[in-house]
C-alpha cells in the first residue's frame, strides 16, 4: 500500500506542473496582462511599464515562470487585486465553505443514490427501477442553477421553511476555529450552530448534489446488474449462502469498482458546480469569490485558486486510487 501511495504521488509532480506552465502562459496571454488589471483602465503607457517592471514582467519569460513557481511553493500567491488582501487569505477564508458544500452534496449523492441503483437493479423493471431511472434522466437534465432557484424560491421564500441563503442565521453565537461551521459548533459545544449550519446546506446541499446523484444511481444500477450475470454470483447463490453474503461480498464489493471512480471525479466538479450554487444562496465560498474574479479581472486569485483546486481534485483521485486498491487487491499487485 504505501508503495503505491508514493507511486501516485510521484505521478501527480508532472500533472501539477504542466497545468502550472499551462495557467502562466494563459495569464500572460489574456488582454490587457496583469499590469494593466492592477492599474485599470485609465493608466498611461508609463504607469504600465512601471507596473510591470515592479512585477517583473519585463524579465524573459522562463525567468517569469521560475519566480511564478518559486512564489506558488513558499505559498506568496500574491494579492488579489480587488480586496487587496493577500489570495492565500482570501482562500483559507472561503474554502472551508465550499468543501462543507460540497461535501454535504456528494453524501447526499452517495447515501441516496447507491441505495437507489442497487434496488433499481435487484427490482428490474419493476415501478422501483422505471422511478429511478426516469428520475436520474430528469436530475441530468435540470441545470444546477435553474434547480437551486427553484428550491430556493419554493421553500425558503414562498413556504420559508429553510433559509434563503448565508452559512448562518444573523446572530448565532457561532466561535470561528478551524471555518467549518458544522464542526465549529461540535468543537466549542455550540450545537445550536451546528443545527442552524446544517439547516442551511439543505437546499443548496440537494441542489449541487441533483447531477452526481443522477449519475452515481445510474452506475450502481448498471454495475450491479452486469455483477448480477456473472458466475461467481451464480456459484455463491447455488452454494445457499446467505443473500446478504452474496449481495454484499459478491455483488456490492464488486459493483461498487466503478461507482467510486465516478465519485472521485464527481467530488472534483463540485467545486466547478459549485459556482452558481454559491452565488444563488450568497454562500460566500470560492466558487462565487472566483465569479467576482473573473468579472473584475482579478488574474492573482484565478490563477492560483484555478492551481489550488487542481491540487484539491488530483489528491481526491489519489484517495480513489487508494479505495480502490482497498476494495479489489488486485490493483495492488498492478
Amino acid at each position: 500500500m504505501l508503495r503505491l501511495i508514493v507511486r501516485r504521488l510521484l505521478q501527480l509532480v508532472p500533472t501539477l506542473l504542466g497545468l502550472s506552465v499551462l495557467l502562466f502562459l494563459w495569464l500572460r496571454m489574456l488582454p490587457g496582462g496583469p499590469a494593466s488589471a492592477r492599474l485599470g483602465e485609465r493608466a498611461t503607457e508609463a504607469d504600465r511599464i512601471a507596473m510591470e517592471s515592479a512585477l517583473g514582467l519585463d524579465k524573459p519569460l522562463w525567468d517569469q515562470y521560475f519566480i511564478f513557481l518559486r512564489d506558488l511553493l513558499t505559498l506568496d500567491l500574491g494579492v488579489s487585486t480587488r480586496t487587496g488582501r493577500p489570495v492565500w487569505e482570501e482562500f483559507t477564508q472561503r474554502f472551508p465553505a465550499t468543501v462543507e458544500l460540497g461535501v454535504t452534496a456528494i453524501l447526499i449523492a452517495v447515501v441516496v443514490g447507491v441505495p437507489l441503483g442497487y434496488l433499481a437493479a435487484r427490482h428490474r423493471g419493476g415501478w422501483m427501477d422505471v422511478g429511478a431511472v426516469s428520475g436520474s434522466l430528469i436530475g441530468i437534465c435540470i441545470p444546477v442553477f435553474f434547480l437551486a432557484f427553484i428550491l430556493k424560491e419554493i421553500f425558503a421564500v414562498g413556504l420559508g421553511w429553510f433559509p434563503t441563503g448565508s452559512r448562518l442565521t444573523t446572530g448565532i453565537n457561532a466561535t470561528e476555529v478551524t471555518g467549518f461551521h458544522t464542526l465549529d459548533g461540535i468543537l466549542t459545544g455550540e450545537f445550536d450552530a451546528t443545527g442552524d449550519a446544517l439547516w442551511h446546506l439543505v437546499l443548496p446541499g440537494i441542489a449541487l448534489a441533483s447531477i452526481p446523484l443522477a449519475v452515481i444511481t445510474r452506475m450502481t444500477r448498471a454495475s450491479v446488474l452486469e455483477v448480477l450475470q456473472e458466475d461467481y454470483v451464480r456459484t455463491a447463490e447455488s452454494k445457499g449462502l446467505h443473500q446478504r453474503v452474496v449481495r454484499l461480498r459478491h455483488v456490492m464489493r464488486n459493483a461498487l469498482l466503478p461507482v467510486i471512480t465516478a465519485i472521485g471525479l464527481l467530488t472534483g466538479s463540485l467545486l466547478s458546480g459549485a459556482v452558481l450554487t454559491e452565488s444563488i444562496f450568497s454562500w460566500g465560498g470560492i466558487g462565487s469569490f472566483i465569479r467576482d474574479a473573473i468579472d473584475g479581472r482579478d488574474y492573482p486569485v484565478l490563477t492560483n485558486f484555478i492551481l489550488i483546486i487542481a491540487l484539491v481534485y488530483v489528491l481526491i483521485n489519489l484517495l480513489v486510487d487508494l479505495a480502490y486498491s482497498l476494495i479489489d487487491p488486485r490493483v495492488r499487485v498492478h
